[in-house]
């Protein structure tokens, strides 16, 4: 068997480097085990490296290997972190492809958590998206690498405006029979701040993914920062006085799209603390008009650093 040509080895006929080689739509069983909790993921893995210019080809099935090895490897020892096993990846690829200095691996796919849903506190799974990017270079002997961890989560929202202009509507009306009903000024506007007032509501996508550069994050801190800047959380089975206090509750804390995205950044700075300067962080939020044939996004991405300094007018984008 050694006898066979290596065609991938020979020199390329034209010496032009790629950026990437490699394959894409690995489907694995990854679990994640951290203490007592444990995480099971099918993701679709996509693994690649760089070429150079004299080589005429990659060994794709070296990187097929690596993915399986080491998915194979952390059955049996299990990994802490998603962040954890996309470097162990990273490793093994340039370990196992040693002309190239540089590699990337992608995990995407659902996830499944266990949450809380509702006043009642019935315990619930909450379906969330994962794209986790990470990358690998060699410099001077060691390999430097970058984990970029995302997750996207439904949410609910409000429209301010529509409800402004509801509020607006209600306020006529209230004040045409205020005489009739002996209503004050004050009395009209505590009716105003008391009761709910209508809007078109709708569900809404945030995205957000953050640098890792050391150790972890935890992926359900990433969903409640979503979460929790949204008008309201969204659930598969909500009973009836949940759904009511749902609603209520989205109507009283009405969100544009650029709110939303913004209260994401502003959350996510204040709460991971072990984020640094340099890091990147990206949030995109896609709103699901429902009065309208077309959808409302907002974007972001940014060092963090940056983001801290124009929250204190230091200026920025």
């Amino acid at each position: 068997m050694s006898g066979l040509p290596d065609v991938q080895n020979e020199k390329s006929r034209i010496p032009l480097s790629l950026d990437e080689v490699g394959v894409t739509g690995l489907i694995k069983r990854v679990r994640i085990t951290k203490g007592r909790s444990e995480l099971s993921l099918i993701p679709r893995i996509s693994a690649f490296i760089n070429l150079p210019r004299e080589q005429r080809g990659v060994h794709l099935s070296r990187s097929s290997e690596t993915i399986e090895s080491i998915v194979e490897d952390i059955t049996y020892s299990p990994v802490g972190s998603i962040e954890e096993l996309c470097r162990k990846m990273l490793a093994r690829l340039l370990e196992k492809h040693d002309y190239a200095d540089k590699a990337r691996v992608l995990l995407e796919g659902p996830i499944v958590l266990d949450v809380r849903a509702g006043e009642s506190e019935v315990k619930r799974q909450k379906a969330c998206t994962l794209h986790v990017e990470a990358r690998a270079a060699k410099k001077e002997g060691k390999i430097e690498t970058r984990v970029f961890l995302g997750v996207g989560v439904e949410g609910m929202t409000a429209c301010p405006c529509a409800q402004e202009l509801v509020k607006d509507y209600a306020e006529s009306m209230i004040r045409k029979r205020a005489e009739e009903l002996s209503l004050s000024e004050d009395a009209i506007r505590r009716i105003l701040n008391l009761i709910p007032l209508a809007s078109h509501s709708q569900r809404c996508i945030g995205f957000l993914t953050v640098e890792v550069r050391d150790g972890s994050i935890d992926i359900s801190e990433l969903v409640k920062i979503i979460e929790d800047s949204m008008s309201g959380v969204i659930h598969d089975v909500l009973k009836r006085p949940d759904e009511a206090n749902l609603v209520r509750l989205v109507h009283l804390n009405p969100l544009f799209v650029e709110d939303v995205a913004r209260l994401i950044i502003l959350n996510t700075l204040t709460r991971l603390k072990q984020i640094s300067d340099d890091d990147i962080i990206e949030v995109r939020v896609e709103s699901i008009e429902s009065v309208h044939p077309h959808n409302a996004v907002a974007y972001r991405r940014a060092k963090v650093g940056d983001l801290r300094k124009e929250l204190q007018g230091g200026g920025g984008a």
